[in-house]
């Protein structure tokens, strides 16, 4: 009976959060086998960790600014910059995040740099950060930007010619592009060969939350322990053959 006492001191505190999430195929999705690849990363990691994790999904800017606002105890599938992390606190990295712009076939853009790009038309989606240069490009007016609520309404807006470009991670981009989108629209969109930034995919925890730190410590642990031995890769890849025979099975 004496072991029993120094079991429950070792043992972390069960810990239960309610996250923001949003809609980000295959990374992030309702509908999607365990809720996207991101998702059911973030899910078992934190199990790991004694924490469980309850999701609400809603369009992607409500989703941060919930999380900023302490509306929801965090969030997933974001990339740190120094505005939100006024009021957040960051994972380490879960995923690499590669953006691409987003353009009609059959057009050509020749750039080195995102300025080379100052004569056209970029949609953009409320609440998403494209990088820092983006951003200063954009406030400084070299870029022309037209702002939409969600990522679906660009990629119509970029097949109909209302835009010219339109940033986006390389895969989600095209999976959205391919579910959500008519077969004669989105045979229109292509990505364009490289990308222009890549940027860490993190967890976020509102700096309100009174064991945000904790949390945070919790999942970064966990985390390292699944990339050191291989698991993470193992489970990302068994979740992303998963949602894919999942679409091609409704399809």
């Amino acid at each position: 009976m004496l072991w029993l006492p120094l079991v429950a001191q070792g043992a972390e505190p069960a810990l239960k959060v309610r996250f923001s999430n949003q809609e980000y195929a295959p990374y992030m999705a309702e509908t999607l086998p365990f809720g996207g690849i991101l998702t059911r990363v973030v899910t078992e990691v934190f199990r790991r960790g004694n924490v469980s994790v309850r999701y609400g999904w809603y369009p992607n800017n409500r989703a941060i600014q919930m999380a900023r606002n302490g509306d929801v105890d965090g969030s997933l599938g974001w990339t740190p910059n120094e505005d939100r992390q006024k009021d957040l606190l960051f994972s380490e990295e879960v995923l690499p995040f590669r953006m691409v712009l987003f353009q009609r076939l059959g057009e050509t853009y020749a750039w080195k740099t995102l300025e080379d790009l100052a004569p056209y038309r970029f949609g953009i989606t409320a609440g998403n950060f494209y990088s820092d240069t983006f951003t200063r490009l954009q406030h400084s007016g070299v870029l022309k930007v037209d702002v939409t609520t969600d990522d679906v309404s660009n990629l119509r807006k970029l097949a109909a010619g209302r835009i010219d470009l339109f940033p986006m991670e390389g895969e989600a981009g095209q999976l959205t592009t391919r579910l959500q989108l008519p077969p004669s629209m989105a045979a229109r969109i292509v990505p364009q060969a490289r990308e222009y930034w890549s940027t860490p995919l993190c967890v976020v925890i509102w700096r309100g939350h009174p064991q945000a730190a904790e949390l945070v410590r919790r999942f970064n642990r966990e985390l390292r322990k699944m990339k050191d031995t291989g698991e993470l890769e193992l489970l990302i890849n068994q979740t992303r053959h998963a949602i894919f025979a999942h679409i091609d099975k409704k399809r």
